[in-house]
């Protein structure tokens, strides 16, 4: 399976599943850009180098398990990553912390 039909699959699961957005991305399409770039180990910006690349079958089962993973739980992504970001960047996070976010940040950053 090609990297972009995997992330089109788990954004059908993630927008099937009815969880909230909004912790990092805002719709299903870019969360599971974001997961299945993270779990293979990728650099978040660069689907565009690797949309056609094949994944193996481990790779699709990792991807799978961690999609399962944001279903079951409903836990923010950027709690099962270990990582948010906010304008470009990165922060280290788990569950004692409010994930980062703020609509008004470009403002800011600007």
């Amino acid at each position: 399976m090609k990297l972009i039909n995997c992330i089109d699959e788990q954004a059908a699961r993630l927008a099937q599943a009815g969880l909230f957005f909004g912790h990092g991305t805002s719709n299903a399409f870019d969360e599971a850009v974001w997961l299945v770039l993270w779990r293979l180990g990728l650099p978040l910006d660069a689907l565009d180098e690797h949309e056609e690349r094949e994944l193996s079958p481990g790779e699709q089962a990792a991807v799978v398990a961690l999609i399962d993973q944001r279903i079951a739980t409903r836990k923010p992504a950027a709690y099962l990553t270990g990582e948010a970001w906010l304008q470009g960047v990165p922060f280290t996070i788990d569950e004692r912390a409010i994930v980062p976010r703020s609509f008004i940040a470009e403002l800011i950053a600007d």
